[in-house]
């Protein structure tokens, strides 16, 4: 199958690679710490909270965002950035698809989808999109990845392009980018879809500051 002759062909080339990877210096971007993400994003207002310590510890970051985002008229957003400066020596982004099974949710549907661009001047973006239930709860999740100069959304083109800028661009930074919304008891999820694509055309121009090209 072409998901295993992938992962295949990434190991070899990692296998090859490595030692002469290791041995390069690593360019690591400047760029904005996410502390200093605004908490005002257009209509939207934002609020931190901590991520607990052994979810720190294990997904190994090395800087973070949490935050719910309100707007006056829907349910509120929920923003998860995890921002890796180097991921060469076993730092990596964590996909949302291994992850969410572990904290007892279901996936339900899985499929990538286009947020349509505002304007000229910003870029449609892919997006992976989730539907995920615990119980009576739903859920639907955006998430993507920003590596370097590129939005990926599958996992293998992740590994792929890592091993690649490294030997390139002497890079391997990068960071998951995760938005997630409740479908509301009595509500479709359409509502919930609509307030996520408008959150994702609010934020996406502001990430090249913090995760960047």
């Amino acid at each position: 199958p072409a998901p295993l002759f992938c992962a295949v062909g990434l190991m070899v080339s990692l296998a090859v690679a490595s030692p002469y990877l290791m041995s390069r210096e690593e360019i690591v971007p400047t760029r904005q710490s996410l502390l200093n993400f605004p908490m005002q994003v257009q209509q939207w207002q934002g609020s931190t909270f901590p991520l607990e310590k052994e979810y720190i510890e294990t997904l190994r970051f090395d800087d973070y965002l949490l935050a719910d985002y309100h707007a006056a008229d829907g349910v509120p957003v929920n923003f998860y950035v995890a921002y890796y400066g180097s991921q060469r020596k076993g730092q990596s982004a964590h996909s949302p698809r291994t992850c969410i099974p572990g904290g007892g949710w279901e996936i339900s549907s899985l499929r990538t989808m286009e947020v349509l661009a505002n304007d000229a001047a910003t870029t449609s973006l892919h997006v992976n999109r989730l539907v995920i239930q615990k119980a009576d709860a739903k859920q639907i999740v955006y998430y993507w990845f920003k590596q370097r100069d590129r939005v990926l959304v599958n996992e293998y083109l992740v590994k792929f392009f890592l091993v690649w800028d490294a030997l390139a661009k002497q890079r391997t930074d990068g960071a998951l980018i995760r938005l997630s919304a409740s479908v509301q008891p009595g509500h479709d999820e359409d509502e919930a879809d609509r307030i996520l694509v408008d959150f994702t055309k609010a934020v996406n121009p502001l990430m090249s500051r913090f995760v960047p090209d």
